[in-house]
């Protein structure tokens, strides 16, 4: 079903798909990352490899117990990247590629490879569409044959991180949002494309595509997944 709710423009979008891409949108966190997020499991790279220090730590926690408190948790976890800053880019992607190496290229399950292979030859264009960190989805690009990596940014001041992401946080319809910055909604074959995700909040993107996947879903995808038919994959 294509989503066309907050995309009116799309709604009138010509039947033939001749000349249009395809796409296979594939979420991260909690989809190719089972019951986990890579910043989450980036953050304990990190940690145990003593990167972060106590104070940093203590001012990382302390920032974002305040930003939960006066933005709201979702706001919060898409904001606040405190743990990182006063570090170089540079540094933090060699760290990134030292995570992705040690664990990230390695924690994707070969069927999912497999099934993003299958993608690939199909003609599809592969899109990793993550509100996480994008240093760190970048680090799956040349694992997964990845052509468009979408995820967050961080803000530099003096060529110095400053704790704080910026533009815009990939989640719910922003996730949206973010991928019409990277492609043409008018060039794509919507009812030819696949999306794979966990989550309802990732229904603005599962429903904009004729092949919705709900992967390792949380108990509300699984039921609505069930309910129209989607493939589940567990």
């Amino acid at each position: 079903m294509l989503y066309v709710g907050a995309l009116p423009h799309l709604a009138n979008q010509d039947d033939r798909t001749v000349n249009l891409q395809k796409l296979a949108i594939i979420d991260l966190d909690g989809t190719l990352l089972r019951r986990t997020s890579s910043e989450h499991s980036f953050f304990r790279f990190l940690l145990l490899r003593g990167k972060i220090g106590p104070f940093r730590l203590a001012a990382f926690l302390w920032t974002f117990a305040v930003d939960a408190f006066k933005r709201g948790l979702r706001q919060a976890i898409g904001w606040n990247a405190t743990y990182l800053r006063g570090e170089a880019p540079e540094q933090v992607e060699a760290w990134a590629r030292n995570y992705g190496a040690a664990f990230l290229q390695e924690a994707v399950p070969a069927t999912l490879q497999e099934r993003i292979r299958r993608f690939k030859s199909d003609g599809c264009l592969i899109v990793l569409l993550s509100g996480s960190l994008h240093v760190l989805a970048e680090e799956l690009k040349g694992k997964l044959a990845v052509d468009i990596v979408i995820g967050r940014d961080l803000e530099t001041a003096g060529g110095r991180l400053t704790g704080h992401r910026r533009g815009i946080y990939p989640y719910a319809r922003q996730k949206v949002v973010a991928l019409f910055e990277k492609v043409k909604p008018e060039e794509i074959d919507w009812p030819g494309s696949w999306a794979m995700a966990d989550r309802l909040s990732d229904l603005p993107v599962l429903e904009l595509v004729g092949h919705p996947v709900a992967v390792h879903p949380t108990a509300g995808l699984r039921r609505y997944a069930r309910e129209r038919g989607w493939e589940i994959i567990d």
